[in-house]
Order: C-alpha cells, then sequence, then structure tokens
C-alpha cells in the first residue's frame, strides 16, 4: 500500500464551512475578500487557503497529523482520520466525503521507512553507483542522510530522493513540540530505531499520474495507487547490479581495477602481472596483495546490501 508523509490537495470551496476567520490571514484586493488562510508548523504542517478569485480549498498537511498513529503514514485506511484532525482543531469544518469524492491532489511525498543499521552502507552505495554523474547528483541531507536529486536540464521533471535516519530526525529541536503531544513518546522512537526513511518529492499533477500509475489526480485514485515510485526513481538513479566495495588507498583502487578488468579471474592477472615485471621479481610475491584484496572483495560482494529488496 503506497504511504505518504505530505499530501497537497485542491478542491471545490464548497467543501468547507463554518470558518473562524479570527484563526486565518485575511488578503483582500481593492476592498475584496481573495483569501482567507491558515497556516502552523507545529505540532504538526497544515495548510488551509480558502480561495474566492479561484472558488478552491487548498489543504496541504503532514503525516504527524495522525499523532500516536505517524508510523502508519498518511493512507487509503486513515486519509479521514487526517480530515477529522483537522475538523477537531475548530477553525473550520471540511467535508472529507466531498474531497474524497472529487479533491486532486497536486503535489506529494511518496514515503517509505525501511528496518535496516547500514545507513552509512546505503549512502556509500548510492554515492558511488549512480547511473549518470552528468544526470544525478548527491547531497548531504540535514547532516543525517543524502538527498538523490536530477539535474532538470536534462530531464523533464525535477526528482528528489530523500534518504535519512528518522529517529534522529524526530529527536530534533523541531520535533520537540510534536513529540511532547504524543502519549506514547517512548513507543514512537522505539518504533523508528533502525528506520531509514525514503521519502520522494513529486511537486506537479502531471508527474503524480507518471509516476503513480494514475489517470487523473482525484484523491481516491493516488491513494489506491499500487505504483512504487520510490523504486521507479531508485533503479533510474541507481546502476543495477553494482557492487563498489570501499578501498582503503588509491593503490588499493587501481589494483580493484585491474582484477575487474581481468574477469575477476586471478590466472588472468597474473598473466598481465607477468608480462609487466621483470623476471628477477617474484610473481608470488606481487601476486599476493591481489589475492588477499580479491577475497576482501568476495567478502564484500557476499555482504552487499540489497537496497532494492528494502524498498521493493
Amino acid at each position: 500500500m503506497i504511504t505518504f508523509d505530505k499530501l497537497k490537495i485542491v478542491t471545490n470551496i464548497k467543501d468547507i464551512t463554518d470558518i473562524d476567520t479570527t484563526e486565518f490571514v485575511t488578503q483582500t484586493k481593492d476592498g475584496e475578500i481573495l483569501y482567507y488562510k491558515y497556516k502552523q508548523d507545529t505540532p504538526f504542517c497544515l495548510m488551509i487557503q480558502v480561495d474566492f478569485s479561484n472558488q478552491e480549498l487548498v489543504i496541504e498537511f503532514t503525516g504527524k497529523i495522525l499523532k500516536e498513529d505517524y508510523p502508519q503514514l498518511i493512507n487509503r485506511n486513515n486519509i479521514v482520520k487526517c480530515f477529522e484532525t483537522i475538523n477537531g482543531i475548530g477553525i473550520c469544518k471540511i467535508d472529507h466525503d466531498a474531497i474524497l469524492a472529487h479533491g486532486e491532489v497536486y503535489k506529494c511525498d511518496v514515503t517509505k521507512d525501511i528496518s535496516s543499521t547500514q545507513m552509512q552502507g546505503i549512502i556509500s552505495q548510492m554515492k558511488q553507483n549512480l547511473s549518470n554523474y552528468n544526470k544525478w547528483t548527491c547531497a548531504k541531507y540535514q547532516g543525517n542522510g543524502l538527498v538523490l536529486y536530477n539535474t532538470v536540464k536534462t530531464d523533464r521533471y525535477k526528482k528528489r530522493l530523500s534518504i535519512y535516519d528518522k529517529q534522529k530526525e524526530l529527536n530534533k529541536a523541531f520535533n520537540r513540540e510534536f513529540l511532547n503531544t504524543i502519549t506514547n513518546r517512548q513507543e514512537l522512537l522505539d518504533y523508528f530505531q533502525d528506520k531509514i526513511r525514503f521519502e520522494l518529492n513529486i511537486d506537479t499533477k502531471a508527474q503524480i499520474r507518471l509516476l503513480l500509475g494514475v489517470m487523473d489526480n482525484r484523491l481516491c485514485s493516488v491513494l489506491s495507487s499500487n505504483a512504487n515510485p520510490i523504486l521507479t526513481v531508485f533503479d533510474e538513479a541507481i546502476r543495477q547490479n553494482e557492487v563498489t566495495p570501499y578501498h582503503s588507498d588509491l593503490k588499493e583502487y587501481m589494483m580493484a581495477l585491474l582484477i575487474r578488468e581481468c574477469h575477476n579471474d586471478l590466472e588472468e592477472v597474473e598473466a598481465k602481472v607477468r608480462a609487466m615485471i621483470p623476471k628477477t621479481v617474484s610473481v608470488k610475491k606481487k601476486m599476493q596483495p591481489f589475492r588477499d584484496l580479491y577475497m576482501k572483495m568476495q567478502n564484500e560482494v557476499a555482504t552487499c546490501i540489497d537496497v532494492r529488496s528494502l524498498i521493493a
């Protein structure tokens, strides 16, 4: 089941009533009200905009709206609870049945939490196995992970995939107010121990349809998608069946290149070594570092992290 950490929904302005205008910022022009806007950043992010110019209601919220059920992330089974929480704030009333019937998703963060203690290994593999270094770029994510994004000039759509330690992120100061509202705070933190979050930001309606494999942007269609857009982008950005072992220095790396050029065949490596060294030099002595490195490379292949199976 597809899950999200953020949704931006646009629906009919008739789907909101009982607006407490004292809680909203009012934007006017020439004495005419253009929109009401409510925004909060804690304990969860929420934005409600009543747009009179376009006769639209815009709602954007994050997964922390689920409070104790935050580990479930936003999905088709708890979307109504998200809307009920908004109504519970007491600043307006939104018609969740109507929004489910005709609301459309304009932006979303598709999210998946996986269990792994090999955060740095996963990041290292991704950095070293980009499918195209001119098209894809890696950067640090809040000092706690990696963000992978494409060079938009070479692609039709911007793609941004973040990978980070979710428990460390939850323990940052800006999440303190959220954690203070949780009755099972420690249970929540324990759940996210050794959880690595993969989060794909999708910012256009067309890209949502493409990556989620849906015919339209209706909320019910998006929530019912059977696609795995995180895996789709990962497959596009990261070479498949590649193992790039860690090398301690440049000499070891160059030796590894020779082993791979010789199809991981030590006899072929030895033939090349014999052809390049004086006959007075011991071939056995020269080959020993290659044999040691070969064994190390084989062990690393055996313990290579299969990221794809984790996010599939």
